[in-house]
């Protein structure tokens, strides 16, 4: 339910439920964190011994303060932040229910890596996973070496797995531990402390330049590095050697992240590798995901400030429809990243909590039926007006479209610190490059600019995810079109700088300026 509040805010009332997908360490602890904080919270998973070890009590299972689904799949889910509507099936029943939060904890595989190091498995060479299930029957006086680091690169999840099994071993009666390391990534809580910890104990670690020489006869197993300070081959026959293990995504968390509608990283892995998201946020409000302790104790922290009391209070003028002029082509459904808009009334509606203002859904809308806020067309037609205007007082008469996250702020840094800049040089703001489309790009031209500019976020830095790459597309398009016209494509350039980079933002603007006058 929206009530208005104020000419600018409304209440938006959500759903004080929460909704955890998955039921392994991460999930169960961030289940037992937002249970805490009063919020009732309903966990896919099943009931293991893992619920005690992540902090879920019996009492709150008992009070019902948790509950663990059994055998029950997402099959889909509709609605927005704070009204999550969500479809579930148990064989072949269905039920539907309404979250207001969505964890998400990702339940990933594990390989071994043998193969890229030329080695075979068997009782004696095994992996991570097999070591860690082994760990307590390893017999006294053995000597255990640890692969890591050289047929994929390293993360602190794999780094923390090799310390924790090193220092165990070295803590075993005349058992001795010995790590072959292309990096040690200690980039996570607690990592420096159990290196530490375990140099102490009297586990070597080995970083060598190139993979070790390992030869492999039946049980017996030979690893040779080069010593780079006695430059001499130092030769080592373990008793049982550990090879590290690559992450599979599994075509469960990809299913996942399809029905949520939230991304993926490169790998497929979640969330998506942009800095905004870091360390539990997914690109949709309302909809987070952990992979380990921190992530859970930062998703309760947003979960409490999603949801408060029940009653959420937002800005009412993000995006707007023009129900007359939408013709449910679903444009703006497809191209917003962050899942704001849904159908109302036989036309699209904007949802003001889960909207962000980005402005990519009213470019990309083919018969103009959004408007955004405080930079409706109209308004940004004026300003590039005025821009024109007031630049060609001067040659050449630049204007560029500034995303106000990064470049807008880089500009005006350039100006404050006396970065010298070109006299006809002007800036556009605009709430993300996303939102740059090419009717605004051509009306500066027309008004008479001689070159223009869209400065956009980095790749992977953009709050819109993808606001900079719909802002290239256009850029690329338009550059076509001004070449077939024979009006020259280097009159528009694209480029992305971040809002810490007022040197190097002068330079391109400075660039691009001198090219125009060639």
């Amino acid at each position: 339910m929206t009530t208005e509040n104020s000419s600018n805010m409304v209440d938006i009332s959500i759903s004080k439920d929460v909704l955890v997908v998955g039921a392994g360490a991460a999930g169960l602890e961030a289940a037992a964190k937002i249970a805490a904080q009063g919020y009732k919270v309903s966990v896919i998973g099943t009931k293991t011994a893992c619920a005690r070890q992540s902090g879920c009590s019996s009492e709150m299972f008992d009070t019902g303060k948790v509950s663990i689904m059994e055998n029950v799949s997402l099959e889909a889910l509709a609605g927005v932040t704070g009204d999550f509507r969500v479809t579930l099936t148990k064989g072949s029943e269905k039920m539907e229910a309404i979250f207001g939060a969505v964890v998400v904890a990702p339940q990933y595989l594990y390989a071994p890596l043998n193969g890229k190091y030329g080695i075979t498995l068997n009782n004696k060479v095994m992996s991570q996973s097999q070591f860690e299930a082994m760990l307590s029957n390893i017999p006294a006086g053995s000597t255990v070496a640890f692969l890591t680091g050289f047929a994929q690169e390293g993360d602190p999840v794999s780094t923390g797995r090799v310390l924790e099994s090193a220092l165990a071993v070295q803590k075993m009666e005349n058992c001795n531990a010995y790590i072959y390391a292309g990096n040690v990534k200690v980039g996570a809580k607690g990592l420096e402390r159990t290196f530490t910890q375990g140099r102490h104990a009297g586990v070597v670690c080995f970083k060598p330049a190139q993979m070790p020489t390992i030869e492999q006869i039946a049980d017996t197993i030979t690893i040779t590095v080069k010593d780079p300070v006695v430059r001499t081959d130092i030769e080592l026959n373990p008793d049982y050697l550990v090879v590290e293990e690559g992450l599979l995504v599994g075509q469960q968390n990809l299913d996942i992240a399809a029905t949520l509608r939230i991304d993926t990283d490169f790998y497929g892995l979640l969330p998506s590798n942009n800095v905004h998201r870091f360390p539990a946020k997914s690109n949709r409000d309302g909809i987070f995901v952990v992979n380990n302790s921190l992530d859970a104790a930062n998703a309760t922290l947003r979960v409490r400030e999603l949801i408060g009391n029940g009653v959420r209070t937002v800005t009412a003028n993000s995006a707007k429809v023009d129900e007359d002029r939408c013709v449910i082509c679903l444009t703006c459904y497809r191209s917003c990243p962050h899942g704001a808009i849904f159908w109302q009334n036989g036309a699209a509606a904007i949802s003001p909590a889960a909207c962000q203002g980005c402005g990519i859904c009213a470019s990309e809308c083919p018969m103009d039926a959004i408007q955004l806020g405080d930079f409706t067309d109209d308004s940004l037609r004026e300003s590039i007006k005025d821009a024109v205007e007031s630049a060609q007082k001067s040659s050449p008469s630049i204007v560029a479209f500034c995303c106000k996250n990064s470049a807008l702020e880089a500009g005006e840094a350039a100006k404050h610190f006396g970065h010298q800049m070109p006299e006809g040089f002007r800036m556009v703001k605009v709430p993300c490059a996303g939102k740059v489309d090419v009717e605004f790009i051509m009306k500066a031209f027309v008004e008479g600019a001689d070159g223009v500019m869209v400065a956009a976020c980095h790749e992977g830095n953009c709050k819109a995810e993808r606001g900079n790459i719909y802002a290239k597309w256009r850029v690329n398009e338009i550059q076509k079109r001004l070449e077939n016209m024979g009006l020259g494509k280097d009159r528009l350039v694209f480029t992305t700088i971040a809002s810490n980079m007022a040197k190097e933002f002068a330079c391109k603007v400075n660039a691009f300026t001198a090219k125009l006058k060639a």
